[in-house]
């Protein structure tokens, strides 16, 4: 027989035993009693001291469950976004706008450079000079005569051979006349600017749609979760009244299987549709820099505000506003200043600037105030280009070819957001149309199959009738989700193709079908 040893006993047992004689008075006397009693006392000790050990190992696990509890990150709090919001995102914190607003701040680079070329130059500068050997050091130190000294005066007191020379000039510098060259190079620099600020937009346009486009996608797929499992609501409680009617003896084991069946079929959808809203809501993360494990709410429906559809009043929305097309524009505008830059390379260029010097020749290394003495210049510099090997000419055949590649690429834009727009807007009426359908078709698909359980209630259907009903009300619950998603997405599609938000009024379906049928496109 094995006995267990609790090692607080152990530990305990050396102690007395280290102590020696005087630890012994801490030792129990030897209990008094029959063998079989010394065994059941024993015994009942040894289960005591495992009993005790047990809960001691129980507190000590407890405590390092607390202790990794404590070490564990707390959970993401749920984030509630709206569809507002997430375009708010996407634009303010979207990777996809940053290289549209590096882009704008170059060209802003740019016209300030351009206009510094207009602007006066002002700089100063301080030179200190050591001279170490000079030519006229002769002179400096011959003091023969009178006129030597003269001379070694002058010489000690001027560049030529001080020994130490401060000099603090300020030169200002003006522009007079460049034969246009600045002003159409400024010209080109702010259409460039205003042409990047407008691909700004564009993208931000592309990024919204996207953005909208990735809502309404998880917002679908979050409705087929709630269509697939009320699908396997249906198929289980269809199931228990038929394992009802089969112990009654009403319903047969194949009425029974094929419920079980049916109901067992159900559960891959609901596991497929909620992993498609998993990816989905992991796209929309990403366009609006949400981390992948932060849990998501989507706080608008994919649903029409008092099942009211908001349909286009505007039969052609304007174009004007496609930031696109205004990009085109300035980029053609910007080219055709380029070619006014290069030929003004043919005239000369006309400067003004001054220029004042103080200058000092302390005999020891620092100069006093009263020791410095001014020099004041003016220049007027005319530079006449004559000949420069037929590079200005080449300069200028090159911008006119780009100016003339800029209005060719421009022409094909306008046609192509023409047909954009569309194609948006004939979209959108044959999803409204879809969308009419649809709704009709999920009411018939509902009575079906609310007629088809009756039916198989009273004995004049049978299962399979029962099964196909409710999967055509299934499927016509996804179809409509999908209209409602088609719509809404081509609306957005339509905004995004005409470069701005389109007049909407809020109508029911019938007058929505009413109107399509007016205008001939249903």
């Amino acid at each position: 027989m094995s006995v267990r040893v609790s090692p607080k006993w152990l530990a305990l047992a050396a102690v007395l035993a280290s102590a020696g004689p005087a630890g012994a008075s801490f030792i129990t006397p030897p209990p008094q009693g029959t063998g079989v009693e010394l065994l059941a006392r024993g015994r009942g000790a040894q289960s005591a001291s495992v009993r005790a050990d047990d809960r001691a190992q129980e507190q000590l696990l407890a405590r390092g469950r607390g202790a990794q509890a404590a070490q564990t990150p707390a959970p993401r709090d749920t984030l509630r976004l709206p569809l507002d919001e997430a375009v708010r995102l996407a634009l303010q914190q979207g990777e996809e706008m940053r290289g549209a607003h590096a882009f704008v701040r170059q060209t802003e680079g740019r016209v300030l450079q351009e206009l510094s070329r207009a602007l006066p130059h002002v700089s100063g500068t301080i030179t200190y000079d050591r001279k170490l050997s000079s030519i006229f050091q002769d002179a400096v130190q011959d003091t023969s005569s009178e006129e030597a000294k003269i001379l070694s005066a002058i010489f000690q007191n001027s560049s030529f051979a001080a020994k130490n020379t401060w000099s603090a000039d300020l030169t200002a510098e003006q522009l007079l006349w460049s034969g246009g060259k600045v002003g159409a190079a400024l010209r080109t620099a702010r259409a460039a600017n205003r042409s990047a600020r407008a691909s700004e937009n564009e993208a931000a346009s592309d990024l919204t749609y996207q953005v909208k486009q990735a809502y309404y996608d998880a917002a679908y797929a979050e409705r087929l979760v709630g269509i697939a499992e009320r699908g396997l609501e249906q198929a289980r409680r269809h199931l228990q009244q038929v394992q009802s009617g089969q112990r009654e003896g009403s319903k047969s084991e194949y009425d029974l299987l094929r419920a079980e069946v049916d109901a067992a079929n159900q559960e891959p959808a609901v596991v497929a549709a909620e992993r498609g809203h998993e990816i989905a809501l992991l796209a929309l993360k990403r366009f609006v820099n949400v981390p992948l494990d932060q849990p998501l709410v989507l706080a608008t429906p994919l649903a029409f505000e008092d099942d009211l559809v908001p349909v286009v009043t505007e039969r052609s929305p304007s174009l004007a506003e496609r930031p696109a097309l205004a990009a085109a524009d300035y980029e053609v505008e910007a080219r055709r200043q380029v070619v006014r830059v290069y030929r003004g390379q043919y005239w000369p260029d006309l400067t003004i600037s001054s220029t004042v010097s103080h200058q000092a020749f302390p005999s020891g290394d620092f100069p006093t105030r009263g020791q410095f003495r001014r020099n004041w210049d003016a220049y007027l510099k005319l530079q006449v280009p004559i000949f420069s090997g037929l590079h200005v000419e080449g300069q200028v055949s090159q911008a006119r070819g780009d100016y003339e590649k800029a209005r060719a690429d421009r022409d094909p834009l306008r046609e192509l957001v023409a047909i954009e727009a569309a194609q948006a807007r004939a979209d959108l009426d044959h999803s409204l149309s879809t969308l009419v359908a649809r709704r009709e078709t999920v009411r018939q698909a509902r009575r079906a199959w609310e007629l088809a359980g009756v039916r198989y209630t009273n004995g004049m259907s049978t299962q399979i009738e029962v099964s196909d009903a409710r999967l055509q009300l299934q499927t016509a619950e996804v179809n409509e989700v999908q209209a409602t998603r088609d719509y809404l997405v081509a609306l957005a599609r339509l905004e995004q193709a005409v470069g701005h938000q389109v007049p909407v009024v809020r109508k029911t379906l019938d007058e929505a079908t009413q109107s399509l049928n007016l205008e001939g496109t249903h």
